[in-house]
């Protein structure tokens, strides 16, 4: 498991643009926000940036590269044939992946429990964990149940696009109508905004750490790309 996190760790932060670029969408979502509103939104903003980069290496750069997998068959047979059980091969492809985004995440993070206070820090690490498991055991199943590379690109992105833009993530639940917000609080992504924003009750909580275990579940049935 070490030896995939530490491969993934120095391929995926080899080049500075690299990092760079990979946070351009959602810090400019930040400022977007944070201008339309006039600063109203910002706890919300900064938790939905932080669910972004999450959900996005998640489900889009882990499944990318588990289909890219099965075209590179050496790497694959070699990655499978390195000692340990297939979830933690799992687990470590995933925290490897995951680097890019760890610096963005302890940044964000640090913004929003200044703002909140230390009294949060335990709900919101919860949310951040329980995200992660979710996003990466859904990353696996497309990486896994996927054929083409291309395709599987696509619909992650698309996927990762409608569980982040469209829905209350960089914005409060509070803006649309009571019965939608009700509706959505139960997305994983909504649910887990609303916790790192400091907003919402126990319900948002819950519901993450459900998402969370679902995501555990995926990862722990990993046998292999051949599904």
């Amino acid at each position: 498991m070490m030896a995939l996190i530490e491969y993934y760790a120095r391929a995926l932060t080899r080049g500075r643009f690299s990092l760079i670029s990979f946070a351009v969408q959602p810090l400019s979502f930040i400022f977007i926000v944070y201008v339309v509103s006039g600063g109203r939104f910002l706890n919300t903003a900064l938790g939905g940036a932080i669910v972004s980069f999450i959900v996005g290496v998640g489900i889009a750069d882990l499944a990318i590269e588990l289909v890219g997998m099965k075209t590179r068959s050496r790497f694959y047979d070699i990655i499978m044939s390195l000692p340990g059980s297939n979830w933690k091969k799992a687990l470590g492809i995933s925290i490897g992946i995951s680097v890019p985004a760890f610096p963005y995440v302890v940044l964000l993070t640090a913004v929003l429990l200044w703002r909140l206070g230390v009294g949060a820090f335990p709900r919101m690490l919860g949310a951040i964990i329980s995200l992660w498991l979710w996003s990466v055991g859904v990353g696996f199943l497309l990486g896994v149940k996927g054929k083409e590379p291309v395709q599987v690109m696509r619909l992650s992105n698309l996927l990762v696009t409608g569980l982040t833009i469209f829905p209350p993530v960089y914005y409060p639940v509070s803006v649309l109508s009571e019965w939608l917000a009700k509706v959505l609080i139960f997305f994983p992504t909504v649910s887990a905004s609303q916790v790192l924003s400091g907003a919402g009750g126990s319900v948002p909580l819950i519901t993450t750490l459900l998402w969370g275990i679902l995501g555990l579940i995926f990862l722990l049935r990993f046998k292999g790309l051949e599904g």
